[in-house]
């Protein structure tokens, strides 16, 4: 078993790892030595990750990712355990198609539920255990649509935004403490996460369909982030393409043309008021 000396004894705990880039996470830490703790609501999902790992010491608890006493749940048996945390990776995430106007507000409250406040419950049940210890590493998985915002994608970008801010404000804050927070851009990752999608336009449903064709694997996404983990960088591009999102930005002009093509290819047109 291939092991570094970055992971071997670890322990990590990883939210949302019953597939895509938290299995994907799960394995290669596994095979680096790294003793893990899996959480995902999908409990039998899950528990087949966990069976997939071999020798490695793996525990797994079905565990829904946006409730504060599950969460405090969570690091008590953590605590019982293994008595403190030196890694926590907060993965878990749930996406949402369709135009900001049709959005309902029970939407947006379970996006920011489990994409935002989600990782601050986890943060806040876990940072005390690496406060004590003196060490300690953070990860959030935030998402390359926090400079790619696609249209029909708004409601998940910016809880993802939220995310991405978050996240670099608190690895400036706990930097004094030895304590690393690294905030990882995925940019399109081939998993289940856009499975359920139903896309308004043609071209939308066919961006889907052709998505392993064209994004990057959970396995190549998971190395990258080890690869930034293992030298406690404050932020994982991950694709160059997230560059090319965020430079983009600092011109405004140009961010406009790419929304405003993005928006003739992937929202369908609404009636306007009074119309027929």
């Amino acid at each position: 078993m291939l092991q570094s000396k970055s992971f071997r004894g670890q322990r990590v705990l990883i939210t949302g790892a019953a597939g895509g880039i938290g299995a994907a996470l799960a394995t290669q830490l596994a095979q680096r030595g790294a003793r893990l703790f899996l959480t995902d609501l999908r409990g039998e999902a899950l528990q087949d990750v966990a069976a997939s790992l071999g020798g490695a010491e793996v525990h797994a608890q079905a565990c829904d990712a946006g409730d504060g006493e599950a969460i405090a749940g969570l690091a008590a048996k953590v605590t019982e355990i293994w008595g403190g945390l030196d890694i926590l990776i907060n993965n878990a995430g749930i996406g949402h198609n369709g135009a900001i106007q049709d959005t309902p507000i029970t939407q947006w409250e379970a996006l920011f539920r489990v994409n935002l406040l989600g990782p601050i419950r986890h943060v806040e049940a876990f940072l005390p255990m690496m406060q004590a210890a003196g060490r300690g590493h953070i990860v959030n998985i935030s998402s390359g649509q926090a400079f790619f915002r696609l249209p029909s994608w708004g409601a998940y970008a910016c809880s993802k935004v939220a995310l991405a801010a978050y996240s670099e404000l608190l690895g400036l804050e706990l930097e004094r403490q030895s304590i690393h927070v690294t905030t990882v851009y995925p940019f399109l990752a081939d998993t289940g996460f856009y499975g359920g999608i139903d896309a308004e336009t043609s071209l939308g449903r066919w961006s889907v369909k052709l998505m392993p064709y064209y994004a990057m694997s959970p396995a190549r996404v998971a190395r990258r982030t080890l690869q930034a983990m293992r030298v406690k960088r404050k932020v994982a591009w991950i694709s160059p393409f997230n560059l090319f999102g965020y430079y983009m930005r600092l011109f405004p002009p140009l961010a406009d043309a790419v929304g405003r093509v993005g928006t003739a290819l992937l929202v369908r047109p609404r009636a306007t008021a009074g119309a027929p």
